[in-house]
């Protein structure tokens, strides 16, 4: 247990100081937008905070009532807190049942909590610190906390720390914490300060929350954000961004870039006539003979509907783009087996090059208009844009 027994204990205060502690752990629980359902607690925590005091023991419980009423109050009251506070001012032993109460929800707390002095030497921890560091209690009492694997509280360590504590606000960001088997953990961290009557600094609350799953999930979320639901391609949004890194790589290192604008001619039709999962499955399997058919350096995106766009980098001269085009064209023209259907789509292709200085949104352009050209000219063929001041050209592949 990270805490010794009750009543008379000279770490009294620190169970006291529980609610100081959970308040501290706040901002974690705002950033798992958690805080609405949270917000009852503050009304237990502050009185509990406002009773903290510094010291290492007390001879009698009257000399400890005054020292814990004498502490900086932190906040609001709650029923437990002011059955303590109550007790103090009678000059009574607060209730044995609320120390227990605040004992409990120290040790079963799921997030981690360190508690140390002035000094920042370790003086309590509850046992999801134990268990997430590895350290056992007897090795950690007394140490150090930055010798022990947590950044040191200060400014060149966590940022605008000693500010915000001077203040008398809680710092709350972004920490680690390495554990007994010398791993390091990314954590997030609430630090705040108890202080005496006279506003001096007597001890350190420390509480880490784990919140790598949350920022799974929402790196999970970011990658659902950019990729198509349906194919799995990346979608119009990561288009944009591939395309955005391709052209900077083009002006650094000298290589050229086309990109490809690419539409199934005659789709709708497919949709009327055999319903729109047919037309769904087709999108996938057009969506994987793009993938199949092109290098693996090439990007393949959805753009939406049945237009897809294709990013080449290092796509060699004029003529090289031309046959990749030619071999998409071939791909992507055999007929596809779908739930018992022979089904026959042609595309529709506009490809460009590059010329080094365009922006990014003028390329695109080209390649839509050469796109709408092949369409015109015939569908089931692929036109070949060169750069603006030259008309396009008709590559006359047909399927």
């Amino acid at each position: 247990m990270g805490t010794p027994n009750l009543p008379g204990s000279p770490f009294l205060p620190f169970i006291v100081s529980l609610f100081a502690v959970l308040a501290a752990s706040s901002g974690a629980l705002c950033l798992l937008a958690l805080q609405g359902q949270f917000s009852w607690l503050w009304g237990l925590l502050s009185t509990g905070a406002a009773l903290l005091a510094a010291g290492a023991a007390w001879r009698h419980w009257r000399q400890l009532m005054q020292q814990m009423r004498q502490a900086q109050v932190v906040g609001v009251t709650g029923p437990i807190t002011q059955a303590i506070t109550q007790a103090i001012d009678k000059g009574e032993k607060p209730p044995a049942q609320a120390l227990r109460l605040l004992e409990a929800a120290f040790e079963q707390s799921g997030a981690a909590i360190l508690i140390t002095d002035g000094l920042d030497r370790i003086v309590m921890m509850n046992p999801a610190f134990m268990e997430l560091s590895g350290h056992p209690l007897d090795t950690m009492l007394g140490q150090n906390a930055e010798l022990m694997g947590m950044a040191p509280l200060r400014g060149t360590h966590l940022p605008e720390l000693e500010q915000v504590l001077r203040e008398g606000r809680r710092w709350s960001g972004e920490s680690s914490l390495t554990t007994a088997q010398g791993d390091q953990l990314a954590l997030w961290l609430n630090v705040s300060v108890v202080r005496d009557e006279r506003q001096r600094v007597t001890h350190h609350c420390r509480v880490f929350q784990d919140v790598n799953p949350l920022k799974e999930q929402l790196r999970a979320m970011a990658d659902q954000a950019r990729h198509d639901s349906l194919t799995g391609l990346p979608n119009r949004r990561a288009f944009g961004e591939h395309l955005f890194k391709a052209m900077a790589r083009t002006r650094r290192y000298p290589k050229t870039l086309a990109i490809m604008c690419v539409d199934l001619d005659g789709f709708k039709g497919v949709n009327d006539r055999h319903g729109h999962h047919v037309g769904d499955e087709l999108l996938i399997q057009v969506a994987r003979r793009l993938q199949a058919c092109m290098r693996t350096t090439d990007i393949v995106c959805r753009m939406g509907g049945d237009e897809f766009m294709l990013i080449l980098e290092g796509a060699g001269t004029t003529q090289d783009v031309q046959r990749m085009g030619t071999r998409v064209l071939t791909c992507l023209s055999e007929a596809y087996a779908i739930e018992g259907h022979h089904i026959t789509v042609t595309p529709s292709i506009g490809a460009v090059m590059h010329d080094g200085k365009e922006p990014d949104t003028h390329l695109i352009e080209r390649a839509d208009a050469a796109m709408y050209a092949a369409k015109n000219g015939g569908k089931g063929r692929l036109v070949m844009s060169i750069p603006p001041q030259d008309p396009p050209q008709d590559a006359k592949a047909v399927a």
